[in-house]
């Protein structure tokens, strides 16, 4: 067997196979594609912009199982562990490349049409969930068909907390929703100021900025689920979608963007969750979930053999 974990520490050769991996995710999802799908409405990466054609979205899903599929055989033995981040790597390019959603409220200020962008926008994490999955997929076929070796990983170890598996899945995603919305409001936060009936507005975040803060809640939630409950990353991946949905639902309530659209400029928001679009809610999110996974991973490797 080429490589086998036993500090959990990863050799140099898989350390620049990862590299590989995230390059071919940038290369196949983030920049080929780039031409036919960059928004042209106010710069924001949105598929109800209208930018992005149903033939866009098969395309980019064709791409999105053969960066996964290119990046787990890149990547074997490890194939399936790094493989998945390909395709969240190449849609980091489209977030970081999105102008903010405070644009679109610059253009339309009125609160119906902040409702409409809202309204649009509900359901549309799903949408680059299914891209990321996608991606999955593809690791997966590669590792089924290159890995030859059974892999000694360490991140087989009893949970905290037992739980039956529909059970522990449930707290993960339901966990996930919540603590994720929390911290993204405390992390991703910009500048802030004390307002009488909201509290405090703040101010749209720079996309570094909404990196960040998703990145960090994600992890926390992939690091808590497996640590605690020992579950698996695809289930505070999948919550990035549910994020992006609970939080518009939540707040983005009509008399809210009544209030706002009255007395601040397009620029500020009650919650900062809903100043992240669902493209960077899924992006950031899932690469987050996996780094908190391997966290736990290695936080508990060295509770048990280092310290």
């Amino acid at each position: 067997m080429e490589e086998i974990l036993i500090s959990n520490d990863l050799s140099w050769l898989s350390k620049i196979r990862l590299a590989l991996a995230l390059a071919i995710g940038v290369m196949l999802v983030g920049l080929l594609p780039w031409e036919r799908i960059q928004p042209t409405y106010n710069g924001v990466f949105a598929f109800f912009t209208g930018s992005i054609s149903l033939s866009d979205l098969m395309l980019c899903g064709l791409l999105a199982l053969a960066a996964g599929f290119v990046a787990s055989a890149v990547c074997t033995p490890l194939g399936m562990q790094m493989g998945i981040l390909a395709v969240p790597a190449g849609m980091t390019f489209w977030s970081l490349k999105s102008s903010a959603i405070s644009t679109l409220f610059q253009a339309a200020p009125a609160a119906s049409s902040r409702l409409a962008v809202y309204y649009a926008l509900r359901y549309e994490g799903f949408i680059w969930l299914t891209f990321a999955l996608l991606g999955v997929i593809g690791a997966y076929a590669a590792d089924k068909l290159f890995r030859r070796n059974t892999l000694d990983l360490p991140d087989r170890f009893e949970a905290m907390v037992r739980l039956q598996p529909i059970a522990r899945i449930t707290v993960t995603v339901i966990g996930t929703v919540i603590a994720a919305t929390y911290l993204l409001n405390i992390l991703a936060s910009d500048i802030s100021y004390h307002d009488q009936k909201a509290g405090f507005v703040v101010g749209q975040p720079a996309n570094l900025q909404i990196a960040f803060g998703v990145i960090i809640a994600f992890m926390a939630c992939g690091f808590c689920g497996k640590l605690f409950l020992g579950a698996g990353y695809i289930w505070p991946a999948i919550g990035t979608a549910l994020v992006s949905t609970f939080s518009i639902i939540t707040y983005a309530k009509l008399s809210t963007l009544e209030y706002m659209a009255g007395s601040w400029s397009a620029v500020f928001f009650t919650k900062t969750v809903l100043a992240i679009l669902p493209v960077q809610m899924v992006a950031f999110g899932f690469i987050g979930s996996v780094w908190g996974y391997w966290l736990a991973v290695r936080y508990r490797y060295w509770r048990e053999f280092e310290a």
